[in-house]
């Protein structure tokens, strides 16, 4: 699940804060019991991670590739990985995520949202900084790095790219500093139409411009898709309209 879809949970879920906590069963190696009686805070997400606050202790969920919840009912023939109830008689369930509990000031709880391109308060020139000093690393493996850009998943990669005319075979230490900023906003627009289609159930297809695309929509030409890059996550690209950098000394 990439970042936006996270944030959409966290929307949906967010009425949870001000509950108190009634009981919690689940699978994990932490002491969910810690949770128990204490009264929900807050419910954010940064980048693929959700956090919901229960003072003094932070559950963070990571929904892997097919994590899913449900905060009425249950899903027939599932077992949750965590259920917990809530003294409205309300009742959370996850299903197939990874489960960490924390205290609430431990510094490993939250990532840095000012990575997250879905945050008020992301800092695109410090991204821009983080993936120049990449150096030849191709900018396909740099964007979906959630160091650098916290949520970014395989469809943003593609349809950012695309968006800024960069192919993703360019070394990201090469990018000209224009052409860098037009892709990291390609970034954030394309996060903000996929939690837009997520927060209000709407198909992301009509948005899709080149992820499994066969015609180019710009020039009309045959597209190309293959697997660059050292983590091998399929790229679609357009052969004239996305340019590959080269860096200028070599």
């Amino acid at each position: 699940m990439e970042g936006p879809g996270v944030h959409a949970i966290a929307a949906r879920l967010s009425p949870l804060a001000g509950r108190r906590v009634a009981g919690s069963i689940g699978r994990s190696r932490f002491p969910l019991g810690r949770l128990d009686g204490g009264t929900v805070a807050r419910v954010r997400a940064v980048g693929k991670l959700l956090f919901i606050e229960v003072p003094p202790c932070t559950l963070r969920i990571h929904f892997l590739m097919w994590g899913r919840y449900r905060l009425e009912g249950e899903i027939p023939g599932k077992t949750p990985k965590l259920a917990i109830s809530f003294d409205d008689g309300s009742t959370l369930r996850l299903y197939a995520t990874a489960i960490a509990l924390f205290s609430s000031g431990a510094a490993e709880v939250h990532p840095d949202p000012t990575l997250d391109p879905l945050d008020a308060g992301w800092d695109l020139e410090r991204a821009a900084r983080l993936v120049k000093a990449r150096g030849d690393e191709l900018i396909c493996d740099t964007l979906m790095d959630q160091a650098i850009l916290p949520g970014v998943g395989n469809i943003i990669k593609n349809e950012a790219l695309f968006a800024a005319r960069v192919h993703p075979a360019s070394p990201s230490g090469c990018i000209p500093a224009r052409a860098l900023r037009r892709l990291l906003t390609g970034v954030r627009d394309f996060s903000l139409t996929m939690f837009e289609c997520d927060r209000e159930v709407k198909s992301l297809r009509p948005f899709l411009k080149v992820y499994r695309k066969k015609v180019c929509p710009e020039c009309g030409g045959k597209t190309e898709s293959g697997r660059p890059g050292s983590l091998e996550r399929i790229s679609y690209w357009c052969p004239s309209c996305q340019v590959k950098t080269r860096c200028r000394d070599r």
